[in-house]
């Protein structure tokens, strides 16, 4: 008789308290989508801090622990806000001296997890020679090809002890389904998840397992590699879910405007991060009306 594998389907605030201060996290998303902000608001809310974050193209989730005070290290290419401009907590951090940093560019540091994934500790790279990036990050080694062929650049794994990624569905076994046409930031959370063995999922909808059996070639991120996995409708918001809707402009514009100040930055964490307990709250406090309007046809399972 076939034995039920192991429920990994947890609440969003069990799987927080996985996180222990002091952790190398990576948070998945890029850019303006997929980011998993609830998981990021609930992380907050627990306090957990000294975290080191490696990433690659961050943007509000990176910006929030900074101003709130989580992030001790900061391994990445980008943090900023798009269209909407400059991180605003990320900049003021740095421009004070409150966090290390240690930069890459952006193919690198998409590089630094496929690295990870494949069990090599560094890679070597030609794409920053004739850059800056060696010179104020003293992690970028040069070396010398001993075949003959010049100089390269050796930049070690990203090796994060926690991936945490936000995709469309998954069951409660922790297989994780993702869309067929899938884009850049969905590849790039498939690779992270092979770069460490604590795998985090937060989901948009949880599916019964004989929907994975009858579409196994989305199941892209099988039960084994999970260690949790938690339904968060709207997980992504104010940014996108591909496929399932689209990012809340408004919203971020909001951000950007009101976190250029560190009393503005406190007033917006306090509303919809301290203020509220759970995500369903958060969710009411942004508005059924608006999270519909950024639904868009074919996200449903």
């Amino acid at each position: 008789m076939n034995q039920e594998p192991a429920i990994k389907l947890i609440s969003l605030r069990d799987a927080a308290t996985l996180i222990s201060n002091g952790s190398r996290i990576h948070l998945g998303g890029m850019a303006v989508h997929n980011h998993p902000m609830a998981f990021v608001y609930e992380l907050i809310r627990q306090g957990t801090t000294n975290l080191t974050i490696v990433s690659h193209v961050s943007a509000s989730d990176v910006d929030l622990l900074i101003g709130a005070g989580h992030v001790n290290r900061l391994e990445f290419s980008y943090v900023g806000l798009e269209e909407f401009g400059t991180a605003p907590c990320f900049r003021r951090a740095v421009e004070e001296g409150q966090i290390e940093l240690a930069e890459y560019s952006e193919p690198v540091a998409f590089e630094r997890f496929a690295c990870s994934a494949r069990g090599m500790p560094f890679f070597p790279t030609r794409e920053m020679i004739g850059t800056d990036l060696p010179r104020v990050n003293p992690d970028i080694k040069q070396i010398s090809d001993p075949f003959g062929s010049g100089d390269y650049h050796a930049v070690s794994a990203a090796e994060p002890e926690w991936v945490i990624i936000h995709a469309p569905a998954g069951d409660k076994y922790g297989n994780i389904l993702f869309f067929p046409n899938r884009q850049l930031p969905e590849d790039l959370d498939i690779t992270a998840t092979r770069s460490s063995a604590n795998i985090i999922v937060t989901v948009e909808q949880i599916v019964a397992h004989e929907r994975v059996k009858q579409l196994p070639y989305l199941n892209l991120v099988p039960r084994f590699r999970t260690t949790a996995v938690v339904e968060a409708p709207f997980g992504a918001h104010p940014y996108s879910c591909l496929h399932v809707y689209d990012q809340d402009r408004e919203h971020l514009a909001h951000y950007a405007a009101v976190a250029r100040t560190v009393e503005g930055f406190s007033g917006y964490l306090e509303h919809y991060v301290h203020a509220v307990e759970t995500h369903d709250q958060y969710l009411e406090l942004i508005g059924a009306a608006r999270l519909a309007r950024l639904r868009q046809i074919g996200g449903a399972w």
